[in-house]
């Protein structure tokens, strides 16, 4: 991620902590599937997959999604269910982790192979997903950079609205 994309997400893992922040990025990653062309997405802010996105080729992916300031993640085995229930619907199940650090990027990873528990980010590489990483990276970027301040004054309230404007399917508790 560049730079400014970094210190933009520290200001708002400053601000709203570290749960909060990870509801944020959640959205944004569904703004940046948005961006790339995926026309059926669902975001959800309750119990589940996170975020589901088809695009107009077929592939579609089950998305959870983890953020952190370590270099670990905790990986539930609830996590692994809610993503199996998902592959019964012909969606890919993967792993999303974004660590808040400066050169980080998103690590898109399969799962199928991956056991719960704690994991190292850098374990994942193995499991990468290089081509989805490819094409949502400097999106994710544009997206913080068009929505950054907003979400500042506006939190999850903001993104959601956005989200619902642009067609993606937002299920809050």
């Amino acid at each position: 991620m560049k730079t400014e994309t970094y210190e933009r997400l520290k200001s708002l893992h400053d601000k709203y902590g570290p749960q909060e922040f990870g509801k944020l990025c959640q959205k944004f990653l569904a703004i940046t599937f948005q961006m790339a062309g995926y026309s059926r997405i669902v975001e959800r802010g309750v119990q589940g997959v996170d975020i589901d996105a088809a695009g107009e080729s077929g592939e579609k992916y089950a998305i959870e999604v983890k953020t952190t300031v370590t270099k670990s993640i905790n990986f539930e085995q609830k996590d692994v269910e809610g993503l199996q229930k998902r592959k019964e619907d012909g969606y890919q199940p993967v792993l999303a982790v974004l660590r808040l650090d400066r050169f980080s990027d998103w690590i898109f990873a399969r799962v199928d192979e991956i056991k719960p528990g704690s994991l190292y980010i850098d374990s994942l590489r193995v499991y990468r997903l290089r081509e989805l990483e490819g094409c949502t990276g400097p999106l994710f970027d544009e997206a913080i950079g068009n929505h950054f301040h907003r979400t500042m004054q506006e939190a999850q309230r903001y993104l959601d609205n956005f989200l619902r404007q642009k067609g993606v399917e937002v299920r809050r508790p």
